[in-house]
Formats: structure tokens, sequence, C-alpha cells
């Protein structure tokens, strides 16, 4: 205890000493550095001088004065202007808008040329028995008539003279026919192999005239359902339509395979049945409509007679 308490004299005069030397003060809180120091509360850091701001405090409100524009510059292309001067066009009218009507009227084949197998529409009933023999067609049969207002006439002639059995009063009535040229041929039955013609004609009053031909040619009904045969049944049906365009064209309505004008003379074909039976149906309606209107007009000019006699 004795020697820490010498240490401790020691060293507190020795600092006294080395405290006189430097005049440094050991019971201030702030150091002096020498005689002349300056205490460093009392030193000044001078900052760097701080930039030249104006703050221009005159409130009025300033000149228009032309400021410097910095000239923009334009990325996209400018096009030169380019005027084009067009001709000025008059609009057209409503009426001249509307578009018109074209009105194509249909040329209907003229089936008064056609014939078939030589026969026309037209030839009287000799002529057609000519073509019968030189064609190689055998005549089947015919039928002959009597106008009906000329039979009734010779009935009553008949009667009126003495006849009374039917069977006389009928032969008596084509006798009057015959002697007067009104019996006429109204229908004729030709064939030639498996082609069969019936002919139709008007009354003796138009010369007898063949109006109407009926073309038939049968198929093969021996044909039964088997593969070879059929095949021979639809080259039949195209060697049919084949030979029927060939001769007279396509037709005027595809759908129903009509030839002309169905109102004034036509020509129909078409193939039908398991055997394929060819039909050409061949007319001029205006022969049969003008045989009509003759017998009809010659039935008018009669003079009535008197069957009463009170």
């Amino acid at each position: 205890m004795i020697r820490l308490l010498i240490f401790w004299m020691l060293f507190m005069s020795a600092g006294a000493g080395l405290a006189q030397d430097l005049d440094i003060s050991l019971f201030d809180d702030i150091p002096n550095v020498g005689h002349d120091a300056t205490p460093l509360d009392s030193l000044r850091i001078t900052p760097p001088p701080a930039p030249d701001i104006r703050i221009n405090l005159d409130t009025s409100e300033p000149t228009n004065q032309p400021s410097p524009t910095t000239p923009e510059i334009s990325t996209t292309p400018t096009l030169p202007s380019i005027s084009i001067s067009l001709p000025t066009v008059q609009k057209p009218s409503a009426e001249a808008e509307k578009p018109k009507k074209t009105t194509t009227k249909h040329v209907f084949h003229d089936v008064t040329a056609f014939d078939v197998c030589d026969f026309e529409l037209g030839d009287s009933a000799n002529i057609v028995f000519q073509k019968a023999k030189r064609l190689g067609f055998k005549v089947l049969g015919t039928q002959e008539r009597i106008p009906l207002f000329y039979a009734t006439d010779y009935e009553q002639k008949c009667r009126d003279a003495g006849i009374i059995p039917p069977d006389a009063v009928a032969k008596c009535v084509q006798d009057y026919a015959c002697h007067e040229k009104t019996r006429y041929i109204a229908e004729a039955s030709l064939q030639r192999k498996n082609e069969h013609l019936v002919l139709f004609f008007t009354s003796a009053a138009n010369d007898n005239a063949l109006y109407k031909i009926v073309y038939v040619n049968k198929g093969d009904n021996s044909l039964n359902f088997t593969e070879v045969n059929r095949m021979k049944k639809n080259q039949r049906q195209v060697e049919f339509w084949n030979a029927v365009f060939d001769k007279y064209g396509y037709p005027d309505d595809e759908q129903e395979f009509i030839w002309g004008d169905p109102e004034k003379a036509y020509m129909k074909a078409y193939i039908t049945g398991a055997a394929y039976d060819a039909y050409i149906i061949l007319e001029d309606t205006k022969l049969s409509d003008a045989d009509y209107f003759t017998a009809k007009g010659i039935e008018d000019d009669r003079p009535p007679r008197n069957r009463f006699s009170f």
C-alpha cells in the first residue's frame, strides 16, 4: 500500500513538470496549443463560396421579348403537294340508274320440219301409205270415221228410206259417206321389226292430213336382272338418247324433254319400263284444232231440219 502511494506521488510530480513545459492546462476542458493558441470553439471554418444566385423580385409583367427557339427537326419525310384536277362527272338520274330489262324471246324448234322414220306432219293418208310400202312398214290396220254431223244425217236418210235393221242402217251410212267422200282414215297402225307407228289423221275437210305420230320401239323383255343384262339396258338407253339428240338437237324443255311449243306443235321423247321401251310423240295441234273448227263450221252452216209438224 505504501508502495502504491509512493508510485502515485512520483507520477503526479512528473506530470506537473511536463505540463509546465508544454503550457497545457490539465484542468481545462479545451486544450490550448502554445501560448497564443485559440480555443477550438473560436475557430471558424470558411466554407467554399456559394454560386451567384440572383432572384428577380420585380413582380411586374414581363414584356414580350422574343425568345430563341430551337428549330424542330422532323423525322417524318414530307411529300410534295400534288394537285390533281378531275373532270366533273354528272350523276345519272334515277331512271338511268335502273337496269334495263332485256327480254329475250325464246325461239322454239320448228317441229313441223321434223320427221319420224321419214313420216312428216301434214302428209296425206295416201302419201303415208306410199311411204310405208317403200320403207318396209307393214300396215297392221286402219280405222275409218265419218264426221258425226254427217253420220246423223245419213242415218236419218236411211231410216226415211225404210231401212230399219241396225246392220243395214250402218251399211247405208257407209255408202252415203263413200258417195259424198266424207269418210276418211282416222288412224293407221304400221310395223317394222320392233318399231311400231300409230298415225292420226284429220278429216277429209282438212285434206285427211297426218297431225300426230306416236313411235314405239320395244325393248327386250326377256332380259333378266343379271349384271350383263343391266349393262345391255343401260347401253340401250345411252344409244336412244344419242340418236335423239343427233337428229333433233337438244330439247327446249330439258326437264320434260320437249321440243317446240306445246301449244302449237311439239315433240316429246322418253324411255321407260323394265325393258326400256322408247317413245317419241310428234304432234301438230294446229292441224287437229283446224279440223275441229272446220267440221263445226260446216255443221253450223247446214239448214236446220224441221222435226216438228204441229
